[in-house]
């Protein structure tokens, strides 16, 4: 296995652990205080940042101010997909090998060009 792959696992098991720790969380507008998971924490903000939110926040001259945050799409892409039993996969920083088809194309290219004496950037 390497060892970027042997990181990535203990990266997610980190994360699983992590996920599986419980917070106290005090109830808002009457409702009770109680013991919640991170993960169930984290769904909870995703779900918010989907619908949108408003928040107040203090500015440096000590006022108040309330930012409304819009509807997050790609949010609720995500969400929708875990829903319904999809789940993205990560993009890893790898570069993307040609398909044959695309080999096969670029070779012929080189061979006519060969051939013929042909500079396909003129053309372009």
């Amino acid at each position: 296995m390497s060892s970027r792959s042997r990181a990535g696992r203990l990266l997610s098991k980190f994360i699983r652990q992590i996920a599986e720790e419980t917070d106290f969380v005090l109830g808002k507008g009457g409702e009770d205080d109680r013991m919640v998971s991170k993960a169930e924490q984290l769904a909870r903000k995703m779900w918010r940042i989907a619908e949108g939110y408003e928040e107040v926040i203090l500015t440096a001259d000590g006022e108040s101010r309330t930012v409304v945050h819009q509807p997050d799409h790609k949010m609720m892409t995500v969400l929708m997909d875990r829903i319904e039993g999809r789940c993205g996969t990560v993009q890893e920083d790898e570069v993307i090998r040609p398909t044959a088809s695309s080999k096969i194309t670029d070779q012929g290219k080189k061979r006519i060009a060969a051939i013929g004496d042909f500079d396909d950037s003129r053309n372009a």
